[in-house]
């Protein structure tokens, strides 16, 4: 966990190694199910099994509590992006690839909507989480960006770069609004994951390369 906040005194034996895991699990679990709201030292003490005291000894707040468990959530979530690195094309097949590209990267969002869902919601009023998520948003767009433009020859786009960044900004605004905000806020119409990420992903094609 190589960006977890410098605040956080990281426990040195295997014991004390675990217990803090316990502590992180337990406060992601939280934020997961009740958001910032009910994340609380004395709520993740009991769910951990781990003392308040305890807890204080490794995190001197709730908010460097919450930050550590930030860095390792993003962490993993960098760990899992391997659809993200840039790949040869076989001929006929750049829909395909675009297709891929960003159904896995929206349908990863979804797959974590509970952990992002409270990061989101608590960014406007934590600069600090904001910031955090301003930085690893745009780590995903460069990536995704340029996995896009190995078929920079078959956009339709006369600025392939502009065409690209468009793109991730749709998917990535249209994903987030459905994990802050519900599948049905906009309209009443039942759309489920699966029909979303197909949408979602046919409509970044058509955008780039004109409809099929």
């Amino acid at each position: 966990m190589s960006e977890i906040n410098s605040e956080i005194r990281q426990p040195l034996q295997k014991r004390s190694q675990e217990a803090f895991a316990r502590v992180l699990q337990a406060g992601r679990e939280i934020l997961e199910e009740e958001g910032f709201p009910g994340f609380t030292v004395q709520a993740v003490s009991k769910r951990a099994e781990v003392s308040v005291g305890s807890i204080y000894l490794r995190a001197p707040s709730r908010e460097a509590l919450l930050l550590a468990i930030h860095a390792q959530e993003m962490e993993r979530m960098d760990a899992e992006e391997i659809w993200l690195t840039p790949a040869a094309v076989a001929p006929g097949g750049a829909r395909a690839h675009i297709e891929h590209v960003a159904t896995k990267t929206s349908a990863q969002m979804l797959d974590n909507a509970g952990i992002l869902r409270a990061f989101m919601r608590r960014g406007p009023e934590d600069p600090e989480i904001f910031e955090r998520g301003r930085t690893g948003s745009q780590r995903v767009a460069e990536q995704f960006e340029a996995a896009l433009l190995v078929c920079r020859d078959h956009f339709r786009h006369p600025d392939p770069e502009t065409a690209a960044d468009f793109a991730f900004r749709m998917l990535y605004s249209m994903t987030a609004r459905r994990i802050t905000h519900g599948s049905d806020f906009e309209s009443t119409r039942p759309l489920s994951d699966e029909v979303f990420l197909q949408e979602l992903g046919r409509a970044v094609a058509d955008y780039l390369l004109g409809p099929s």
